[in-house]
């Protein structure tokens, strides 16, 4: 039953950094298909032994309520937003120190991924990166952390605006992206 739980666990774990997981391509796809593998292998092979065991209905339920429940919940949670979210939530005076950073940031997209950012901040952004964005027109610009770069193109992260964005739609590495979600402090989440 602990087998069950914990196998159930890694999956709902996989699914949280699922953004950081998709910069690894098909890699993060194998990794992602791999516990869900191991999960359904562990509740199958948990009901199996307590049949033998028990040939008990009500016993089964102990391990087909979580084994059917576990992936129910995993497919029904937006884990985008858990993640970001929760990563915000936690490193909040990071993202602080990073928006004060802002002003320095002058890299755009075609200059490898930005600046680097400070060894104390590289956890912020997948390549440890700020880039420049800003809209095709004269809107507003802000500073993009990229969490997500896409192939060959597009990007999602966390973007810092001085102002306020609105429903403007930015340049995210040759893809359009709009404000999905605002996260307080002049940060938000574009995708």
């Amino acid at each position: 039953m602990a087998g069950v739980l914990a196998a159930w666990g890694i999956v709902a774990g996989l699914h949280l950094v699922g953004l950081r997981l998709a910069n690894l391509w098909v890699f993060g796809l194998l990794l992602t298909g791999l516990g869900w593998l191991v999960a359904l292998a562990a509740t199958g092979l948990a009901l199996r032994a307590m049949w033998r065991r028990t040939r008990s209905v009500p016993v089964l339920s102990l391990v087909l309520i979580p084994g059917v429940l576990a992936p129910v919940a995993i497919l029904a949670v937006d884990w985008t937003s858990t993640f970001v979210h929760g990563f915000y939530r936690l490193h909040r005076t990071d993202f602080q120190a990073a928006a004060t950073l802002a002003d320095q940031v002058t890299a755009r997209y075609g200059d490898r991924y930005g600046q680097v950012l400070p060894k104390d901040l590289w956890h912020l952004s997948s390549k440890g990166r700020a880039v420049r964005i800003g809209t095709e027109g004269s809107g507003p610009t802000g500073i993009l952390l990229p969490v997500r770069v896409g192939r060959p193109d597009g990007a999602a992260g966390y973007a810092y605006f001085a102002g306020t964005p609105g429903d403007t739609r930015f340049d995210c590495f040759a893809e359009p992206c709009r404000v999905r979600w605002s996260l307080g402090d002049g940060w938000h989440w574009l995708d």
